[in-house]
Formats: C-alpha cells, structure tokens, sequence
C-alpha cells in the first residue's frame, strides 16, 4: 500500500484519532492533578490562617505585637503580611499601610491580584481579618505565588511529557493502523481472484485468534462449498454437453445418409436440410459450451509467455483478409508498434477471431471493419469496429452473457456464446470487454485494467 492510501485509509485516521484521545486524557490527568494540588494546599492554608487569626484575636496586645514582630522577622515561610489596626482603621503594627478591603470575620479569602502597596506588582493573596475585643483588627496574610509556580511546574511537564506520548501513540497507531492495511489488501487481492473467477483462491487467515480470522474462516468454508458446487453444476454441463454430441453425430449422420440416397424428387428432402442444419447448430453450441467451460476451468495461466498483441492480429487481418474481400467488406489493419503483454497466445487469437467474425457477420457489402492495436498511457488496446447495425444502447450489458443475442441480429447464424468467450478470454488476461457505439455501427475494446496493470508494474 502507497503512503498516500495509507494516509486516507480508515486504520491510520483510528490511530490519529486515538493519539488525540491519549493526548486529550494526559492533559486531563494533568490538570486533575494541578487542581487537586492546588485546591488541597489553599484549603490547609485557608484553615491554619483562620486558626492563627483567632487565636491571635484573643491575645493580649502586648503578646501579639511581639508574636506579629516574631512573624515578620522569622517565619518567612507561612505568613508574609501582619498588621494590627485600631478602630478606626489606622496601621499601628505591622507591614500593611492600608487595612484590605475585608470583612473582619475570621475567615479566609483568597485575592487573585493583591498589592501591598501602591506601587508593588499583583499577586495571588490569602487574606484572614479578625477584630479583638477592644475594637482594634488583627490582618494575616500570605501570597500564593507558589501555586502559579506549581502551575508552570506541571504546564512544561505537561508538554515535555505530552510530546512522547503523543509520539509513541502515533507511532503504535501506524504501526498497527500499515499492518491492518496491509491484511485488508491481501484480502482485496484474494477477492479480486475470485471476482476473476479464480473460486480456488481464498482469503488469508492470520493468527487466528481475534473474530476477524473468524470471519474470514466462514468465508473461506463458504468458498469452498460454492466452488464444490460450480464444480458439479460445470461437470452436469459438461456431462450433457458429451452426452449430447454423440447422439447429435449420430443423428446427423443417419440424415446425410438418406438425404444422399433420396431421389432428387423426394418431398422429404428439403426438411432433412432443415433439421441437418438445426444439427449444426446444435453440434456448435455444443463446442462452444464445452470451450467456455474448458477457458475458466483450466485458466491456462501456465502457458502465459510474452505475446506481441500486434503480431497476433496483424496474422488474423491476414487470415481474415479473403472472407473480408469475398463479402466486399475492406479490412483494415492499424498495428504500427509492437505491444507486449503477458499472456496466452492461443486464446489472445481465439478473442481477436470472435470479434473480426462478428464484425464481417453484420458488415454489409461496401461496409469496412477496422482493427487497432495501442499502446495507450500503458494500458494495451486492442478495438474492432465497423459501419454494420451496431448493438442497441440497452443491449450492450446482455449481449456478453450466455446465449444472448442483439435482437437486430436474429436472422444471421450463431448460438449467442462468441462474445461470452472473449469475456472470459479477456478477464483471463485481466483485460476488459467493453462496446461503444461506432456511429453507424459498433466499437468492440478489450483494453488491460488500469489497476491489475499498476500492480503488476
């Protein structure tokens, strides 16, 4: 598989879609863990803060001046700001001028951009005011910058971490998402066997231990049972067919014989001609049906050699070349370089022939049939085409089955299985069988498939 399929196709886009899932839960386990942190340690500060303002509260003003100065000089680590106001408002301890604009109740509330002074930055702040009894207000506080630090801490963990593991998460995911492409297109490689009528090809099976060898087995078992029964149904067929053509010789015989015998005036014997010709259509139905039958189940894929395309028809315009003036119909050939492919000589003749021969059946005199070999951005291209009476645009899809004949080619001879032969032919050689209107007239292609070429290139 080509980097550009492995990009669109559907494993890859899971993989993406779980590294966004991976990374979308590591960025939310960070963040849990930041707020949790954080929520933890500003709630053990909001309790220790309301603890020390009571008690400090309900202290003499002489033990708490000298508790506030110890604070301030020592104990760096918890309390940043003290103060002590009187009544009115007025600083008589402490390092705040200006008493914070909260309520003296002894709890704690959290400032996001508190300034000590006029001219000092904003800061994260817990602040706890609790009045004394005399009147006069007692201020703790704390600034929280450490939680902002916390925060920085884990944001650049967050994105020295996120990058590895959305990193090994891709990686996994491609890894994973290349070896699931690379099963579904052996699988679509299997299928595509099959599809060319290959019924003994079957699906890979893996490990076996996940539901998708499940599946596949299933299918496989069913593949098996459908290929048991084309076998019979192709061998009832192919009995019939064997069956059929001694007695229809025998017949034939038996008619040649007393036509032979039979006077000149005997009234039995323009009906005897009638049924002797029935016989041979029959007796050519039958080699057909058993051709068709011998194509797909031999496949012949063993004597595949280099073929030059454009030899082999320039042989069949040769071949061709008397029925064609015998009817007044021009042949021509276009076959300026050779075409190399892969593939059976013989049956590449066999396709031409049906197709030069249905041409020159419904070609009228002065009509020509023209037929080109190229060589066309890769793909060989091999078209008959003529000025005859041309296939109706809603017969073009039935005209390749079995017995199936256009209805304005009743009355010329033919048992309906020429076309259905170069089909199979042609899907042998993983070419396509198409017809096109020639305007007047029809346009037979049998043209290699793009994909099976590219594969094979």
């Amino acid at each position: 598989m080509s980097l550009r399929d492995l990009v669109r196709s559907t494993p890859l886009r899971l993989a993406v879609a779980f590294t966004m899932l991976i990374v979308l839960l590591t960025g939310g386990v960070f963040t849990f863990i930041y707020e949790a942190t954080t929520s933890a340690r500003i709630a053990q500060m909001r309790v220790v803060f309301a603890d020390e303002a009571a008690k400090a509260a309900a202290s003499s003003e002489d033990r708490l001046r000298s508790a506030l100065e110890l604070r301030l000089t020592r104990d760096f680590r918890r309390l940043n700001f003290v103060a002590l106001y009187d009544p009115s408002g007025r600083l008589l301890f402490g390092n705040l001028a200006r008493k914070p604009d909260i309520p003296a109740d002894g709890r704690t509330y959290y400032l996001p951009e508190f300034r000590a002074t006029e001219d000092s930055e904003p800061e994260p702040t817990l602040l706890v005011a609790h009045d004394r009894p005399d009147g006069e207000i007692v201020v703790l506080g704390r600034n929280v910058t450490e939680v902002e630090i916390m925060r920085s801490v884990l944001g650049r963990a967050l994105s020295f971490a996120i990058l590895p593991v959305a990193a090994g998460a891709l990686a996994a995911g491609l890894f994973f998402a290349r070896r699931a492409a690379a099963r579904v297109e052996e699988i679509e490689g299997a299928i595509t066997e099959i599809m060319k009528g290959d019924f003994r090809a079957r699906l890979p099976v893996g490990s076996g231990i996940d539901e998708f060898d499940g599946v596949i087995a299933s299918v496989n078992r069913m593949l098996d049972e459908i290929e048991r029964l084309l076998g019979q149904l192709a061998a009832v067929g192919d009995n019939i067919a064997h069956d059929l053509r001694a007695p229809v010789v025998n017949v034939r015989a038996i008619l040649e014989g007393v036509l032979a015998e039979a006077p000149k005036g005997y009234g039995l014997r323009q009906p005897i001609q009638s049924a002797l010709r029935q016989l041979d259509r029959a007796m050519a139905t039958i080699a057909a049906l058993l051709r068709v039958s011998a194509i797909e189940r031999e496949r012949r894929l063993g004597a595949f050699a280099d073929v030059d395309f454009a030899a082999v028809c320039a042989e069949l315009h040769e071949f061709f070349l008397p029925l064609a003036k015998a009817k007044g119909v021009a042949l021509r050939l276009a076959a300026d370089h050779p075409v190399i492919r892969r593939g059976d000589p013989d049956l590449m003749r066999e396709a031409v022939a049906n197709l030069l021969d249905n041409a020159l059946k419904f070609t009228p005199r002065g009509g020509a049939v023209q037929l080109t070999v190229t060589d066309e951005a890769g793909l060989a291209r091999i078209d008959v085409s003529d000025n005859g009476r041309g296939v109706p645009a809603e017969e073009r899809r039935d005209i390749f089955r079995r017995f199936a004949r256009a209805q304005n080619g009743a009355d010329l001879p033919g048992v309906g299985l020429g076309l259905n032969i170069v089909e199979t032919i042609a899907r042998l050689h993983n070419m396509d069988l198409v017809v096109a209107d020639n305007t007047p007239g029809a346009r037979f292609t049998l043209i290699e498939n793009r994909a099976e070429r590219s594969e094979r290139v």
